[in-house]
């Protein structure tokens, strides 16, 4: 029988057990909704991590790594759900989460397109967007089971994430790539939200990715709905060949974008 075993390197002794009981609630809710973890798994606060959380392989098992702003967010739950969703994709070998395939899909970039830092940091988070995807097809069936937040959280939650303004750094090069990527990652919100149901409350999303791209030539802006259109309908079951060629075509069509727009 698996055992769920937990370490939260804080100095605030509430803090750690307020996590730990967070985590042991997440885990159970996987168990219950169809989609417990057979692995070790382990979680820690990272008080500087500038984003919300990780999850990794350690050993035998995983650990998950927390932001010490997500610990007081009121959406510590939801965000353990979803790390342990990426969890149960890699105990599972399901192809989303697979390490060689992805690395396959960044070498063929070719170093070329890829001799920045940040170019190699966007190229990372795109292809995280999908695997986030696939995490939140197994973490939105746990959250609506279990009521963890409300419909409305989680519609606020994934508007947020829609940008409506354009970076202008006065790098050509550079902001080409960023603005890019963000109507990639507002694709991804937008997709989200049309692939489980949730309601875009007042058009808010809509309408900041609309302001976005009002600002974009026109040319790049014409490419939003193929991002979107593929977040939408990743489908579950995929083949390895089947998902190289969408990393692929994925990967070629944004850099299409980021360097000729």
């Amino acid at each position: 029988m698996n055992v769920a075993k937990t370490s939260a390197p804080t100095s605030d002794s509430a803090n750690s057990e307020f996590v730990k009981k967070s985590f042991l609630n997440a885990f159970r809710m996987m168990k219950e909704s169809g989609f417990g973890l057979k692995s070790d798994v382990k979680v820690a606060v990272d008080p500087q991590l500038p984003f919300m959380g990780y999850s990794m392989p350690l050993g035998r098992g995983y650990r998950i790594v927390v932001s010490g702003g997500s610990v007081g967010s009121g959406m510590l739950e939801g965000l353990l759900v979803h790390e342990m969703s990426h969890i149960y994709r890699m105990e599972n070998n399901h192809v989303s989460h697979d390490a060689e395939v992805i690395e396959a899909s960044i070498d063929k970039i070719g170093k070329q397109h890829l001799s920045h830092d940040y170019q190699q940091k966007i190229i990372h988070d795109l292809l995280n967007d999908i695997q986030d995807l696939y995490a939140d097809d197994i973490s939105m069936k746990v959250l609506k089971k279990n009521r963890i937040l409300e419909s409305d959280q989680i519609s606020s939650f994934l508007q947020d994430w829609v940008k409506d303004e354009p970076v202008e750094s006065g790098e050509p090069e550079g902001d080409r790539w960023v603005n890019a990527s963000i109507m990639v990652h507002n694709a991804r919100a937008i997709g989200q939200m049309t692939r489980h149901g949730i309601e875009d409350i007042g058009g808010k999303a809509a309408e900041s990715n609309r302001r976005f791209l009002s600002q974009m030539p026109p040319k790049v802006a014409s490419e939003f709905p193929y991002f979107q259109d593929l977040m939408v309908n990743l489908k579950e079951n995929v083949t390895r060949d089947q998902y190289r060629k969408l990393l692929s075509d994925y990967l070629s069509r944004f850099l299409e974008v980021a360097e000729k727009n």
